[in-house]
């Protein structure tokens, strides 16, 4: 059922619409420190052009999905796209520095974590420098003590 990536994103969805719609759903400070912290170790590992860090980050399981501002298509599953993608994305940089350049929006309902604002980036490529800014939705999940990754969403800002 969840093979096409619209389903992917469709399930992500009816995750984070649930906690919305359910007022018991209590949010603590250790949960959203732990979905700031999530949030920050991706920007380290993004901007270190790091692959193994950036393993760490992320949920190994079939329903992550991937939209940076550079994909041409959604990258399902962590083995089957996000963990291919990532070392061919850090190749077409030779610098990168990207981070949330607005005060980030975090919600949790203390299984979902989600992250809203924009980030900046700024690079060096082959074909030279490059600057652009997105909006992003970075979406964690608890593992036990830990928050992984299993969703971003980076969307160029149209100029």
């Amino acid at each position: 059922m969840f093979h096409h990536p619209l389903w992917a994103t469709l399930a992500v969805g009816a995750v984070l619409l649930g906690p919305v719609a359910n007022s018991a759903c209590a949010q603590t400070a250790a949960d959203i420190d732990g979905v700031k912290a999530a949030n920050a170790a991706f920007y380290a590992a993004l901007s270190a052009r790091d692959v193994k860090k950036m393993e760490a980050v992320w949920a190994n399981k079939p329903y992550v999905v991937n939209m940076g501002p550079r994909i041409k298509t959604f990258a399902v599953g962590y083995d089957d796209a996000v963990a291919k993608w990532w070392p061919a994305a850090f190749e077409f940089f030779q610098e990168l520095n990207v981070s949330m350049t607005t005060q980030a929006v975090v919600q949790t309902n203390g299984k979902v974590g989600w992250v809203h604002g924009n980030e900046s980036a700024t690079g060096l490529t082959k074909n030279g420098p490059v600057k652009f800014t997105t909006f992003v939705t970075n979406v964690f999940e608890k593992d036990g003590d830990r928050w992984l990754m299993v969703s971003h969403h980076a969307q160029p800002i149209p100029q």
